[in-house]
């Protein structure tokens, strides 16, 4: 049973990614935690009548929880709502679930990030307030692959030239950039290499070649694995 007395020092604040139910009255639940990182606690009878839970662990909201135990799957012990909270809705919501599971698939379970917490809490904010979608999303996309290690150069191509906006690159995971002479399905425009740098998109054109190459990029860090999520909605998913 959840209580309202506790120790404070045992909270901590948490973006809810995701809830799944388990048996009749209790629930699995996602998080990122700004001190912990990414977790899933088992919340016992959450679902169960007057101490239902689902106002309070829903997706995207910003909460305090407290939990205890250290193994796979903590026990839920705490939860309130925590000020601001972010509601989304429509095509954002389907962007919410995204970011999500960029999250779930590729942050390692208990591995604190400090600044992928307030990255997602702002970037969620950012569509509920109505920001560009596609413009949103890319930024996100590069701004958590600088956060786990897997930053992108794009301000100079693999042999350490400054990109030039005139020319036009194939982008190799591993090494960056490469200077290219003939175009196809998997080239991208320098110009595009540093909209993507300065998250400032100019055109259309450079948005559909930012997210053709993001796809590529976070393909290969996902080794291979679908998100669910691009189903959801279409043109505009990310």
């Amino acid at each position: 049973m959840l209580r309202s007395g506790y120790p404070r020092n045992l909270m901590d604040e948490a973006i809810i990614l995701h809830c799944q139910a388990y048996r009749e009255t209790s629930l699995f639940v996602d998080v990122l935690t700004e001190g912990h990182g990414r977790l899933r606690l088992l919340s016992k009878g959450a679902r169960r009548g007057r101490h239902a839970l689902s106002h309070i662990l829903r997706p995207f909201s910003r909460v305090r929880l407290s939990w205890v135990g250290r193994g796979e799957l903590p026990l839920l012990t705490v939860a309130e709502p925590c000020e601001p909270s972010v509601c989304l809705e429509g095509t954002a919501l389907f962007c919410g679930f995204y970011i999500a599971e960029l999250l779930l698939n590729l942050l390692a379970p208990q591995d604190p990030h400090a600044g992928i917490f307030k990255l997602s809490f702002e970037t969620l904010q950012a569509l509920e307030r109505g920001a560009d979608l596609q413009w949103t999303l890319r930024g996100y996309e590069v701004a958590l692959l600088e956060e786990i290690g897997y930053g992108l150069r794009l301000d100079a191509d693999a042999e350490g030239r400054p990109i030039n906006a005139d020319l036009i690159y194939l982008y190799r995971v591993e090494e960056g950039a490469v200077q290219v002479t003939t175009g196809g399905r998997e080239v991208v425009r320098g110009e595009t290499l540093l909209a993507l740098q300065q998250r400032h998109f100019s055109d259309d054109s450079q948005l559909r070649e930012a997210k053709r190459l993001m796809r590529s990029v976070l393909r290969h860090y996902l080794n291979g694995r679908a998100l669910k999520s691009r189903e959801l909605f279409k043109p505009t998913q990310g």
